[in-house]
């Protein structure tokens, strides 16, 4: 005969009500600790543990207990909601936590606190859990969940709400108000983008940005003759936005935007493109109707200096490995086509 167990610990009511109410599947079922494990796959250990009220189990324990015992899936259900009250006791946080109703969501900031009482009323399951009951996984990424737990973004786009919303329990049925907000938000936002945005843009504008502005407007200057008849706007506003890119990513547009210049251009000569060395220009300026790509191979000279030899009327040439003067390098262009990269010939 085994030994009786220990009374229940009724120091947290909702965790006492929970041991209870497994104890009581248990004893209706007529089966041992031992008998159970091996129906269930736990270890006895396990099972006591989850039944003796000093400690909060784990969801995925509570129900195999009851499985176990013969329950189904209202069983199931129901020692789901007493281990959700167990959790939130445990946790005591809910109860600090201030965030309007879906219908009341203002911005970004309600939806992300909306959310996170979301997860404390599912008694705060874990990522793996949220995933794995979403009913859409690929939507939800462990590390998206994190970040909506952790309130440092909201959920990406409306699947991603959507199976939020499921994994803590909140049937779709109850998604409406949700959606509603999220569509709310997610539209400002886009208004503020096209519409806000640049006056912001020009309060932070430092002194640092206009003067790359300036480097980059030379960088792209292009004849008047060459400019696409349908285009629209000013380039103050391309400059503006050229400034707010960090100098990497500038540099990257501007190389690359180069280098296909470059090779359509050989292509009109005749060439092939593997005769195009692929190698990035510090200058690109505009001399007597053609444009001028100049590789400077000293950075002695300030920015913004023309290279020692006199850079502005000559066309470069492909940079060689071997040695020579660190002034510029450079060859005549070719005669045609007039308005042809002479790197390109």
């Amino acid at each position: 005969m085994g030994r009786r167990e220990k009374p229940v610990d009724q120091s947290h009511p909702a965790r006492g009500r929970l041991a209870v109410h497994l104890r009581g599947w248990r004893k209706s079922a007529g089966v041992t600790y031992e008998r159970l494990a091996r129906l269930t796959g736990l270890s006895p250990a396990t099972l006591k543990r989850a039944a003796s009220g000093s400690a909060v189990p784990r969801r995925t324990t509570v129900e195999t207990y009851v499985e176990g015992c013969g329950g189904g899936q209202e069983a199931v259900r129901a020692a789901d909601e007493l281990w959700r009250q167990a959790r939130v006791e445990e946790r005591g946080r809910l109860a600090q936590l201030r965030a309007p109703r879906p219908e009341l969501i203002g911005d970004g900031g309600d939806l992300s606190r909306a959310l996170e009482v979301v997860w404390e009323q599912a008694g705060a399951p874990s990522l793996r859990e949220i995933k794995d009951r979403s009913g859409n996984p690929l939507a939800l990424p462990v590390s998206s969940l994190a970040r909506i737990v952790n309130r440092d973004a909201i959920p990406a786009d409306e699947q991603q709400l959507q199976a939020f919303l499921t994994g803590c329990g909140i049937p779709p049925e109850r998604h409406t108000p949700w959606l509603s907000a999220f569509t709310k938000i997610t539209r400002r936002s886009l208004a503020v983008a096209v519409g806000e945005l640049p006056d912001e843009w020009s309060r932070l504008r430092s002194q640092a940005a206009l003067r790359r502005q300036r480097t980059t407007s030379r960088l792209l200057a292009v004849p008047s003759t060459a400019q696409p008849r349908h285009t629209s706007g000013s380039d103050q506003q391309w400059r503006d936005f050229l400034s707010l890119l960090d100098p990497a990513t500038r540099q990257h547009i501007v190389a690359n935007g180069v280098h296909s210049y470059l090779a359509s251009q050989a292509a009109r000569n005749g060439k092939t493109t593997a005769e195009l060395g692929a190698w990035q220009p510090d200058y690109l300026v505009h001399h007597n109707g053609k444009h001028m790509v100049i590789e400077v191979k000293s950075t002695s000279n300030p920015p913004g200096r023309p290279p020692a030899g006199g850079a502005t009327g000559i066309s470069p040439r492909s940079p060689s490995s071997g040695g020579g003067s660190p002034a510029a390098r450079a060859q005549p262009p070719p005669a045609e086509p007039p308005h042809a990269l002479a790197a390109a010939s």
